[in-house]
This record gives structure tokens, sequence and C-alpha cells, in this order.
């Protein structure tokens, strides 16, 4: 069975990540991937590979660091969540 490919928007997506983050880790040879036709694919089992080596997500330039947003959160602790609720508060409030 051939592995799942990814397009850099769709890996941006899932991690929570700027697309042009995404892009410079390709630029750099962080994440190998390959052109068919007019995009760019990554190979699902690469990204994973990358993501076991550098867990820390983040631009490697900024050393800014967003980790991926869990996608059960009934192992969240109750304390983040309401944390992560009061934040969005506050977003809302000022924009």
């Amino acid at each position: 069975m051939a592995d799942e490919l990814l397009t850099l928007s769709e890996i941006a997506k899932e991690l929570w990540l700027n697309p042009s983050t995404v892009r410079l880790w390709v630029r750099e040879e962080r994440l190998p991937a390959q052109k068919i036709g007019r995009k760019w694919v990554v190979a699902r089992a690469d990204l994973e590979k990358m993501l076991d080596r550098e867990p820390r997500l983040g631009h490697p330039r900024t050393g800014l660091v967003k980790a991926a947003s869990p996608t059960d959160w009934s192992q969240v602790p109750e304390q983040a969540t309401l944390n992560l609720a009061s934040s969005a508060q506050v977003t809302r409030r000022t924009q």
C-alpha cells in the first residue's frame, strides 16, 4: 500500500502552523518533499519521522514553539481547558 501524501497546506492545518513554516522546513530540507505537478507533497511517514526527531514545532529562525492541538480533549487537564477558554474570550474582546 502506498503511503499517504499530504500537501504542505494540509500539514500546516493539521499541526496548527502557518503554511510558510512548513514551506521553510522543506526549503531547509528538514522535511523531505517532492513536487507532483504544481504542488509539493510529503509522505505521512516522512512527516512522522521529522516530528519524532523534532518534537518541538515552530519556525526555526524565530524559535517560536506551537504544539499541535490534541485530538482527544478528554486527556487534557481541566485547568488547561479553562485557560484555553479564557484566552479565547480575551481574543474575542480585542478583535
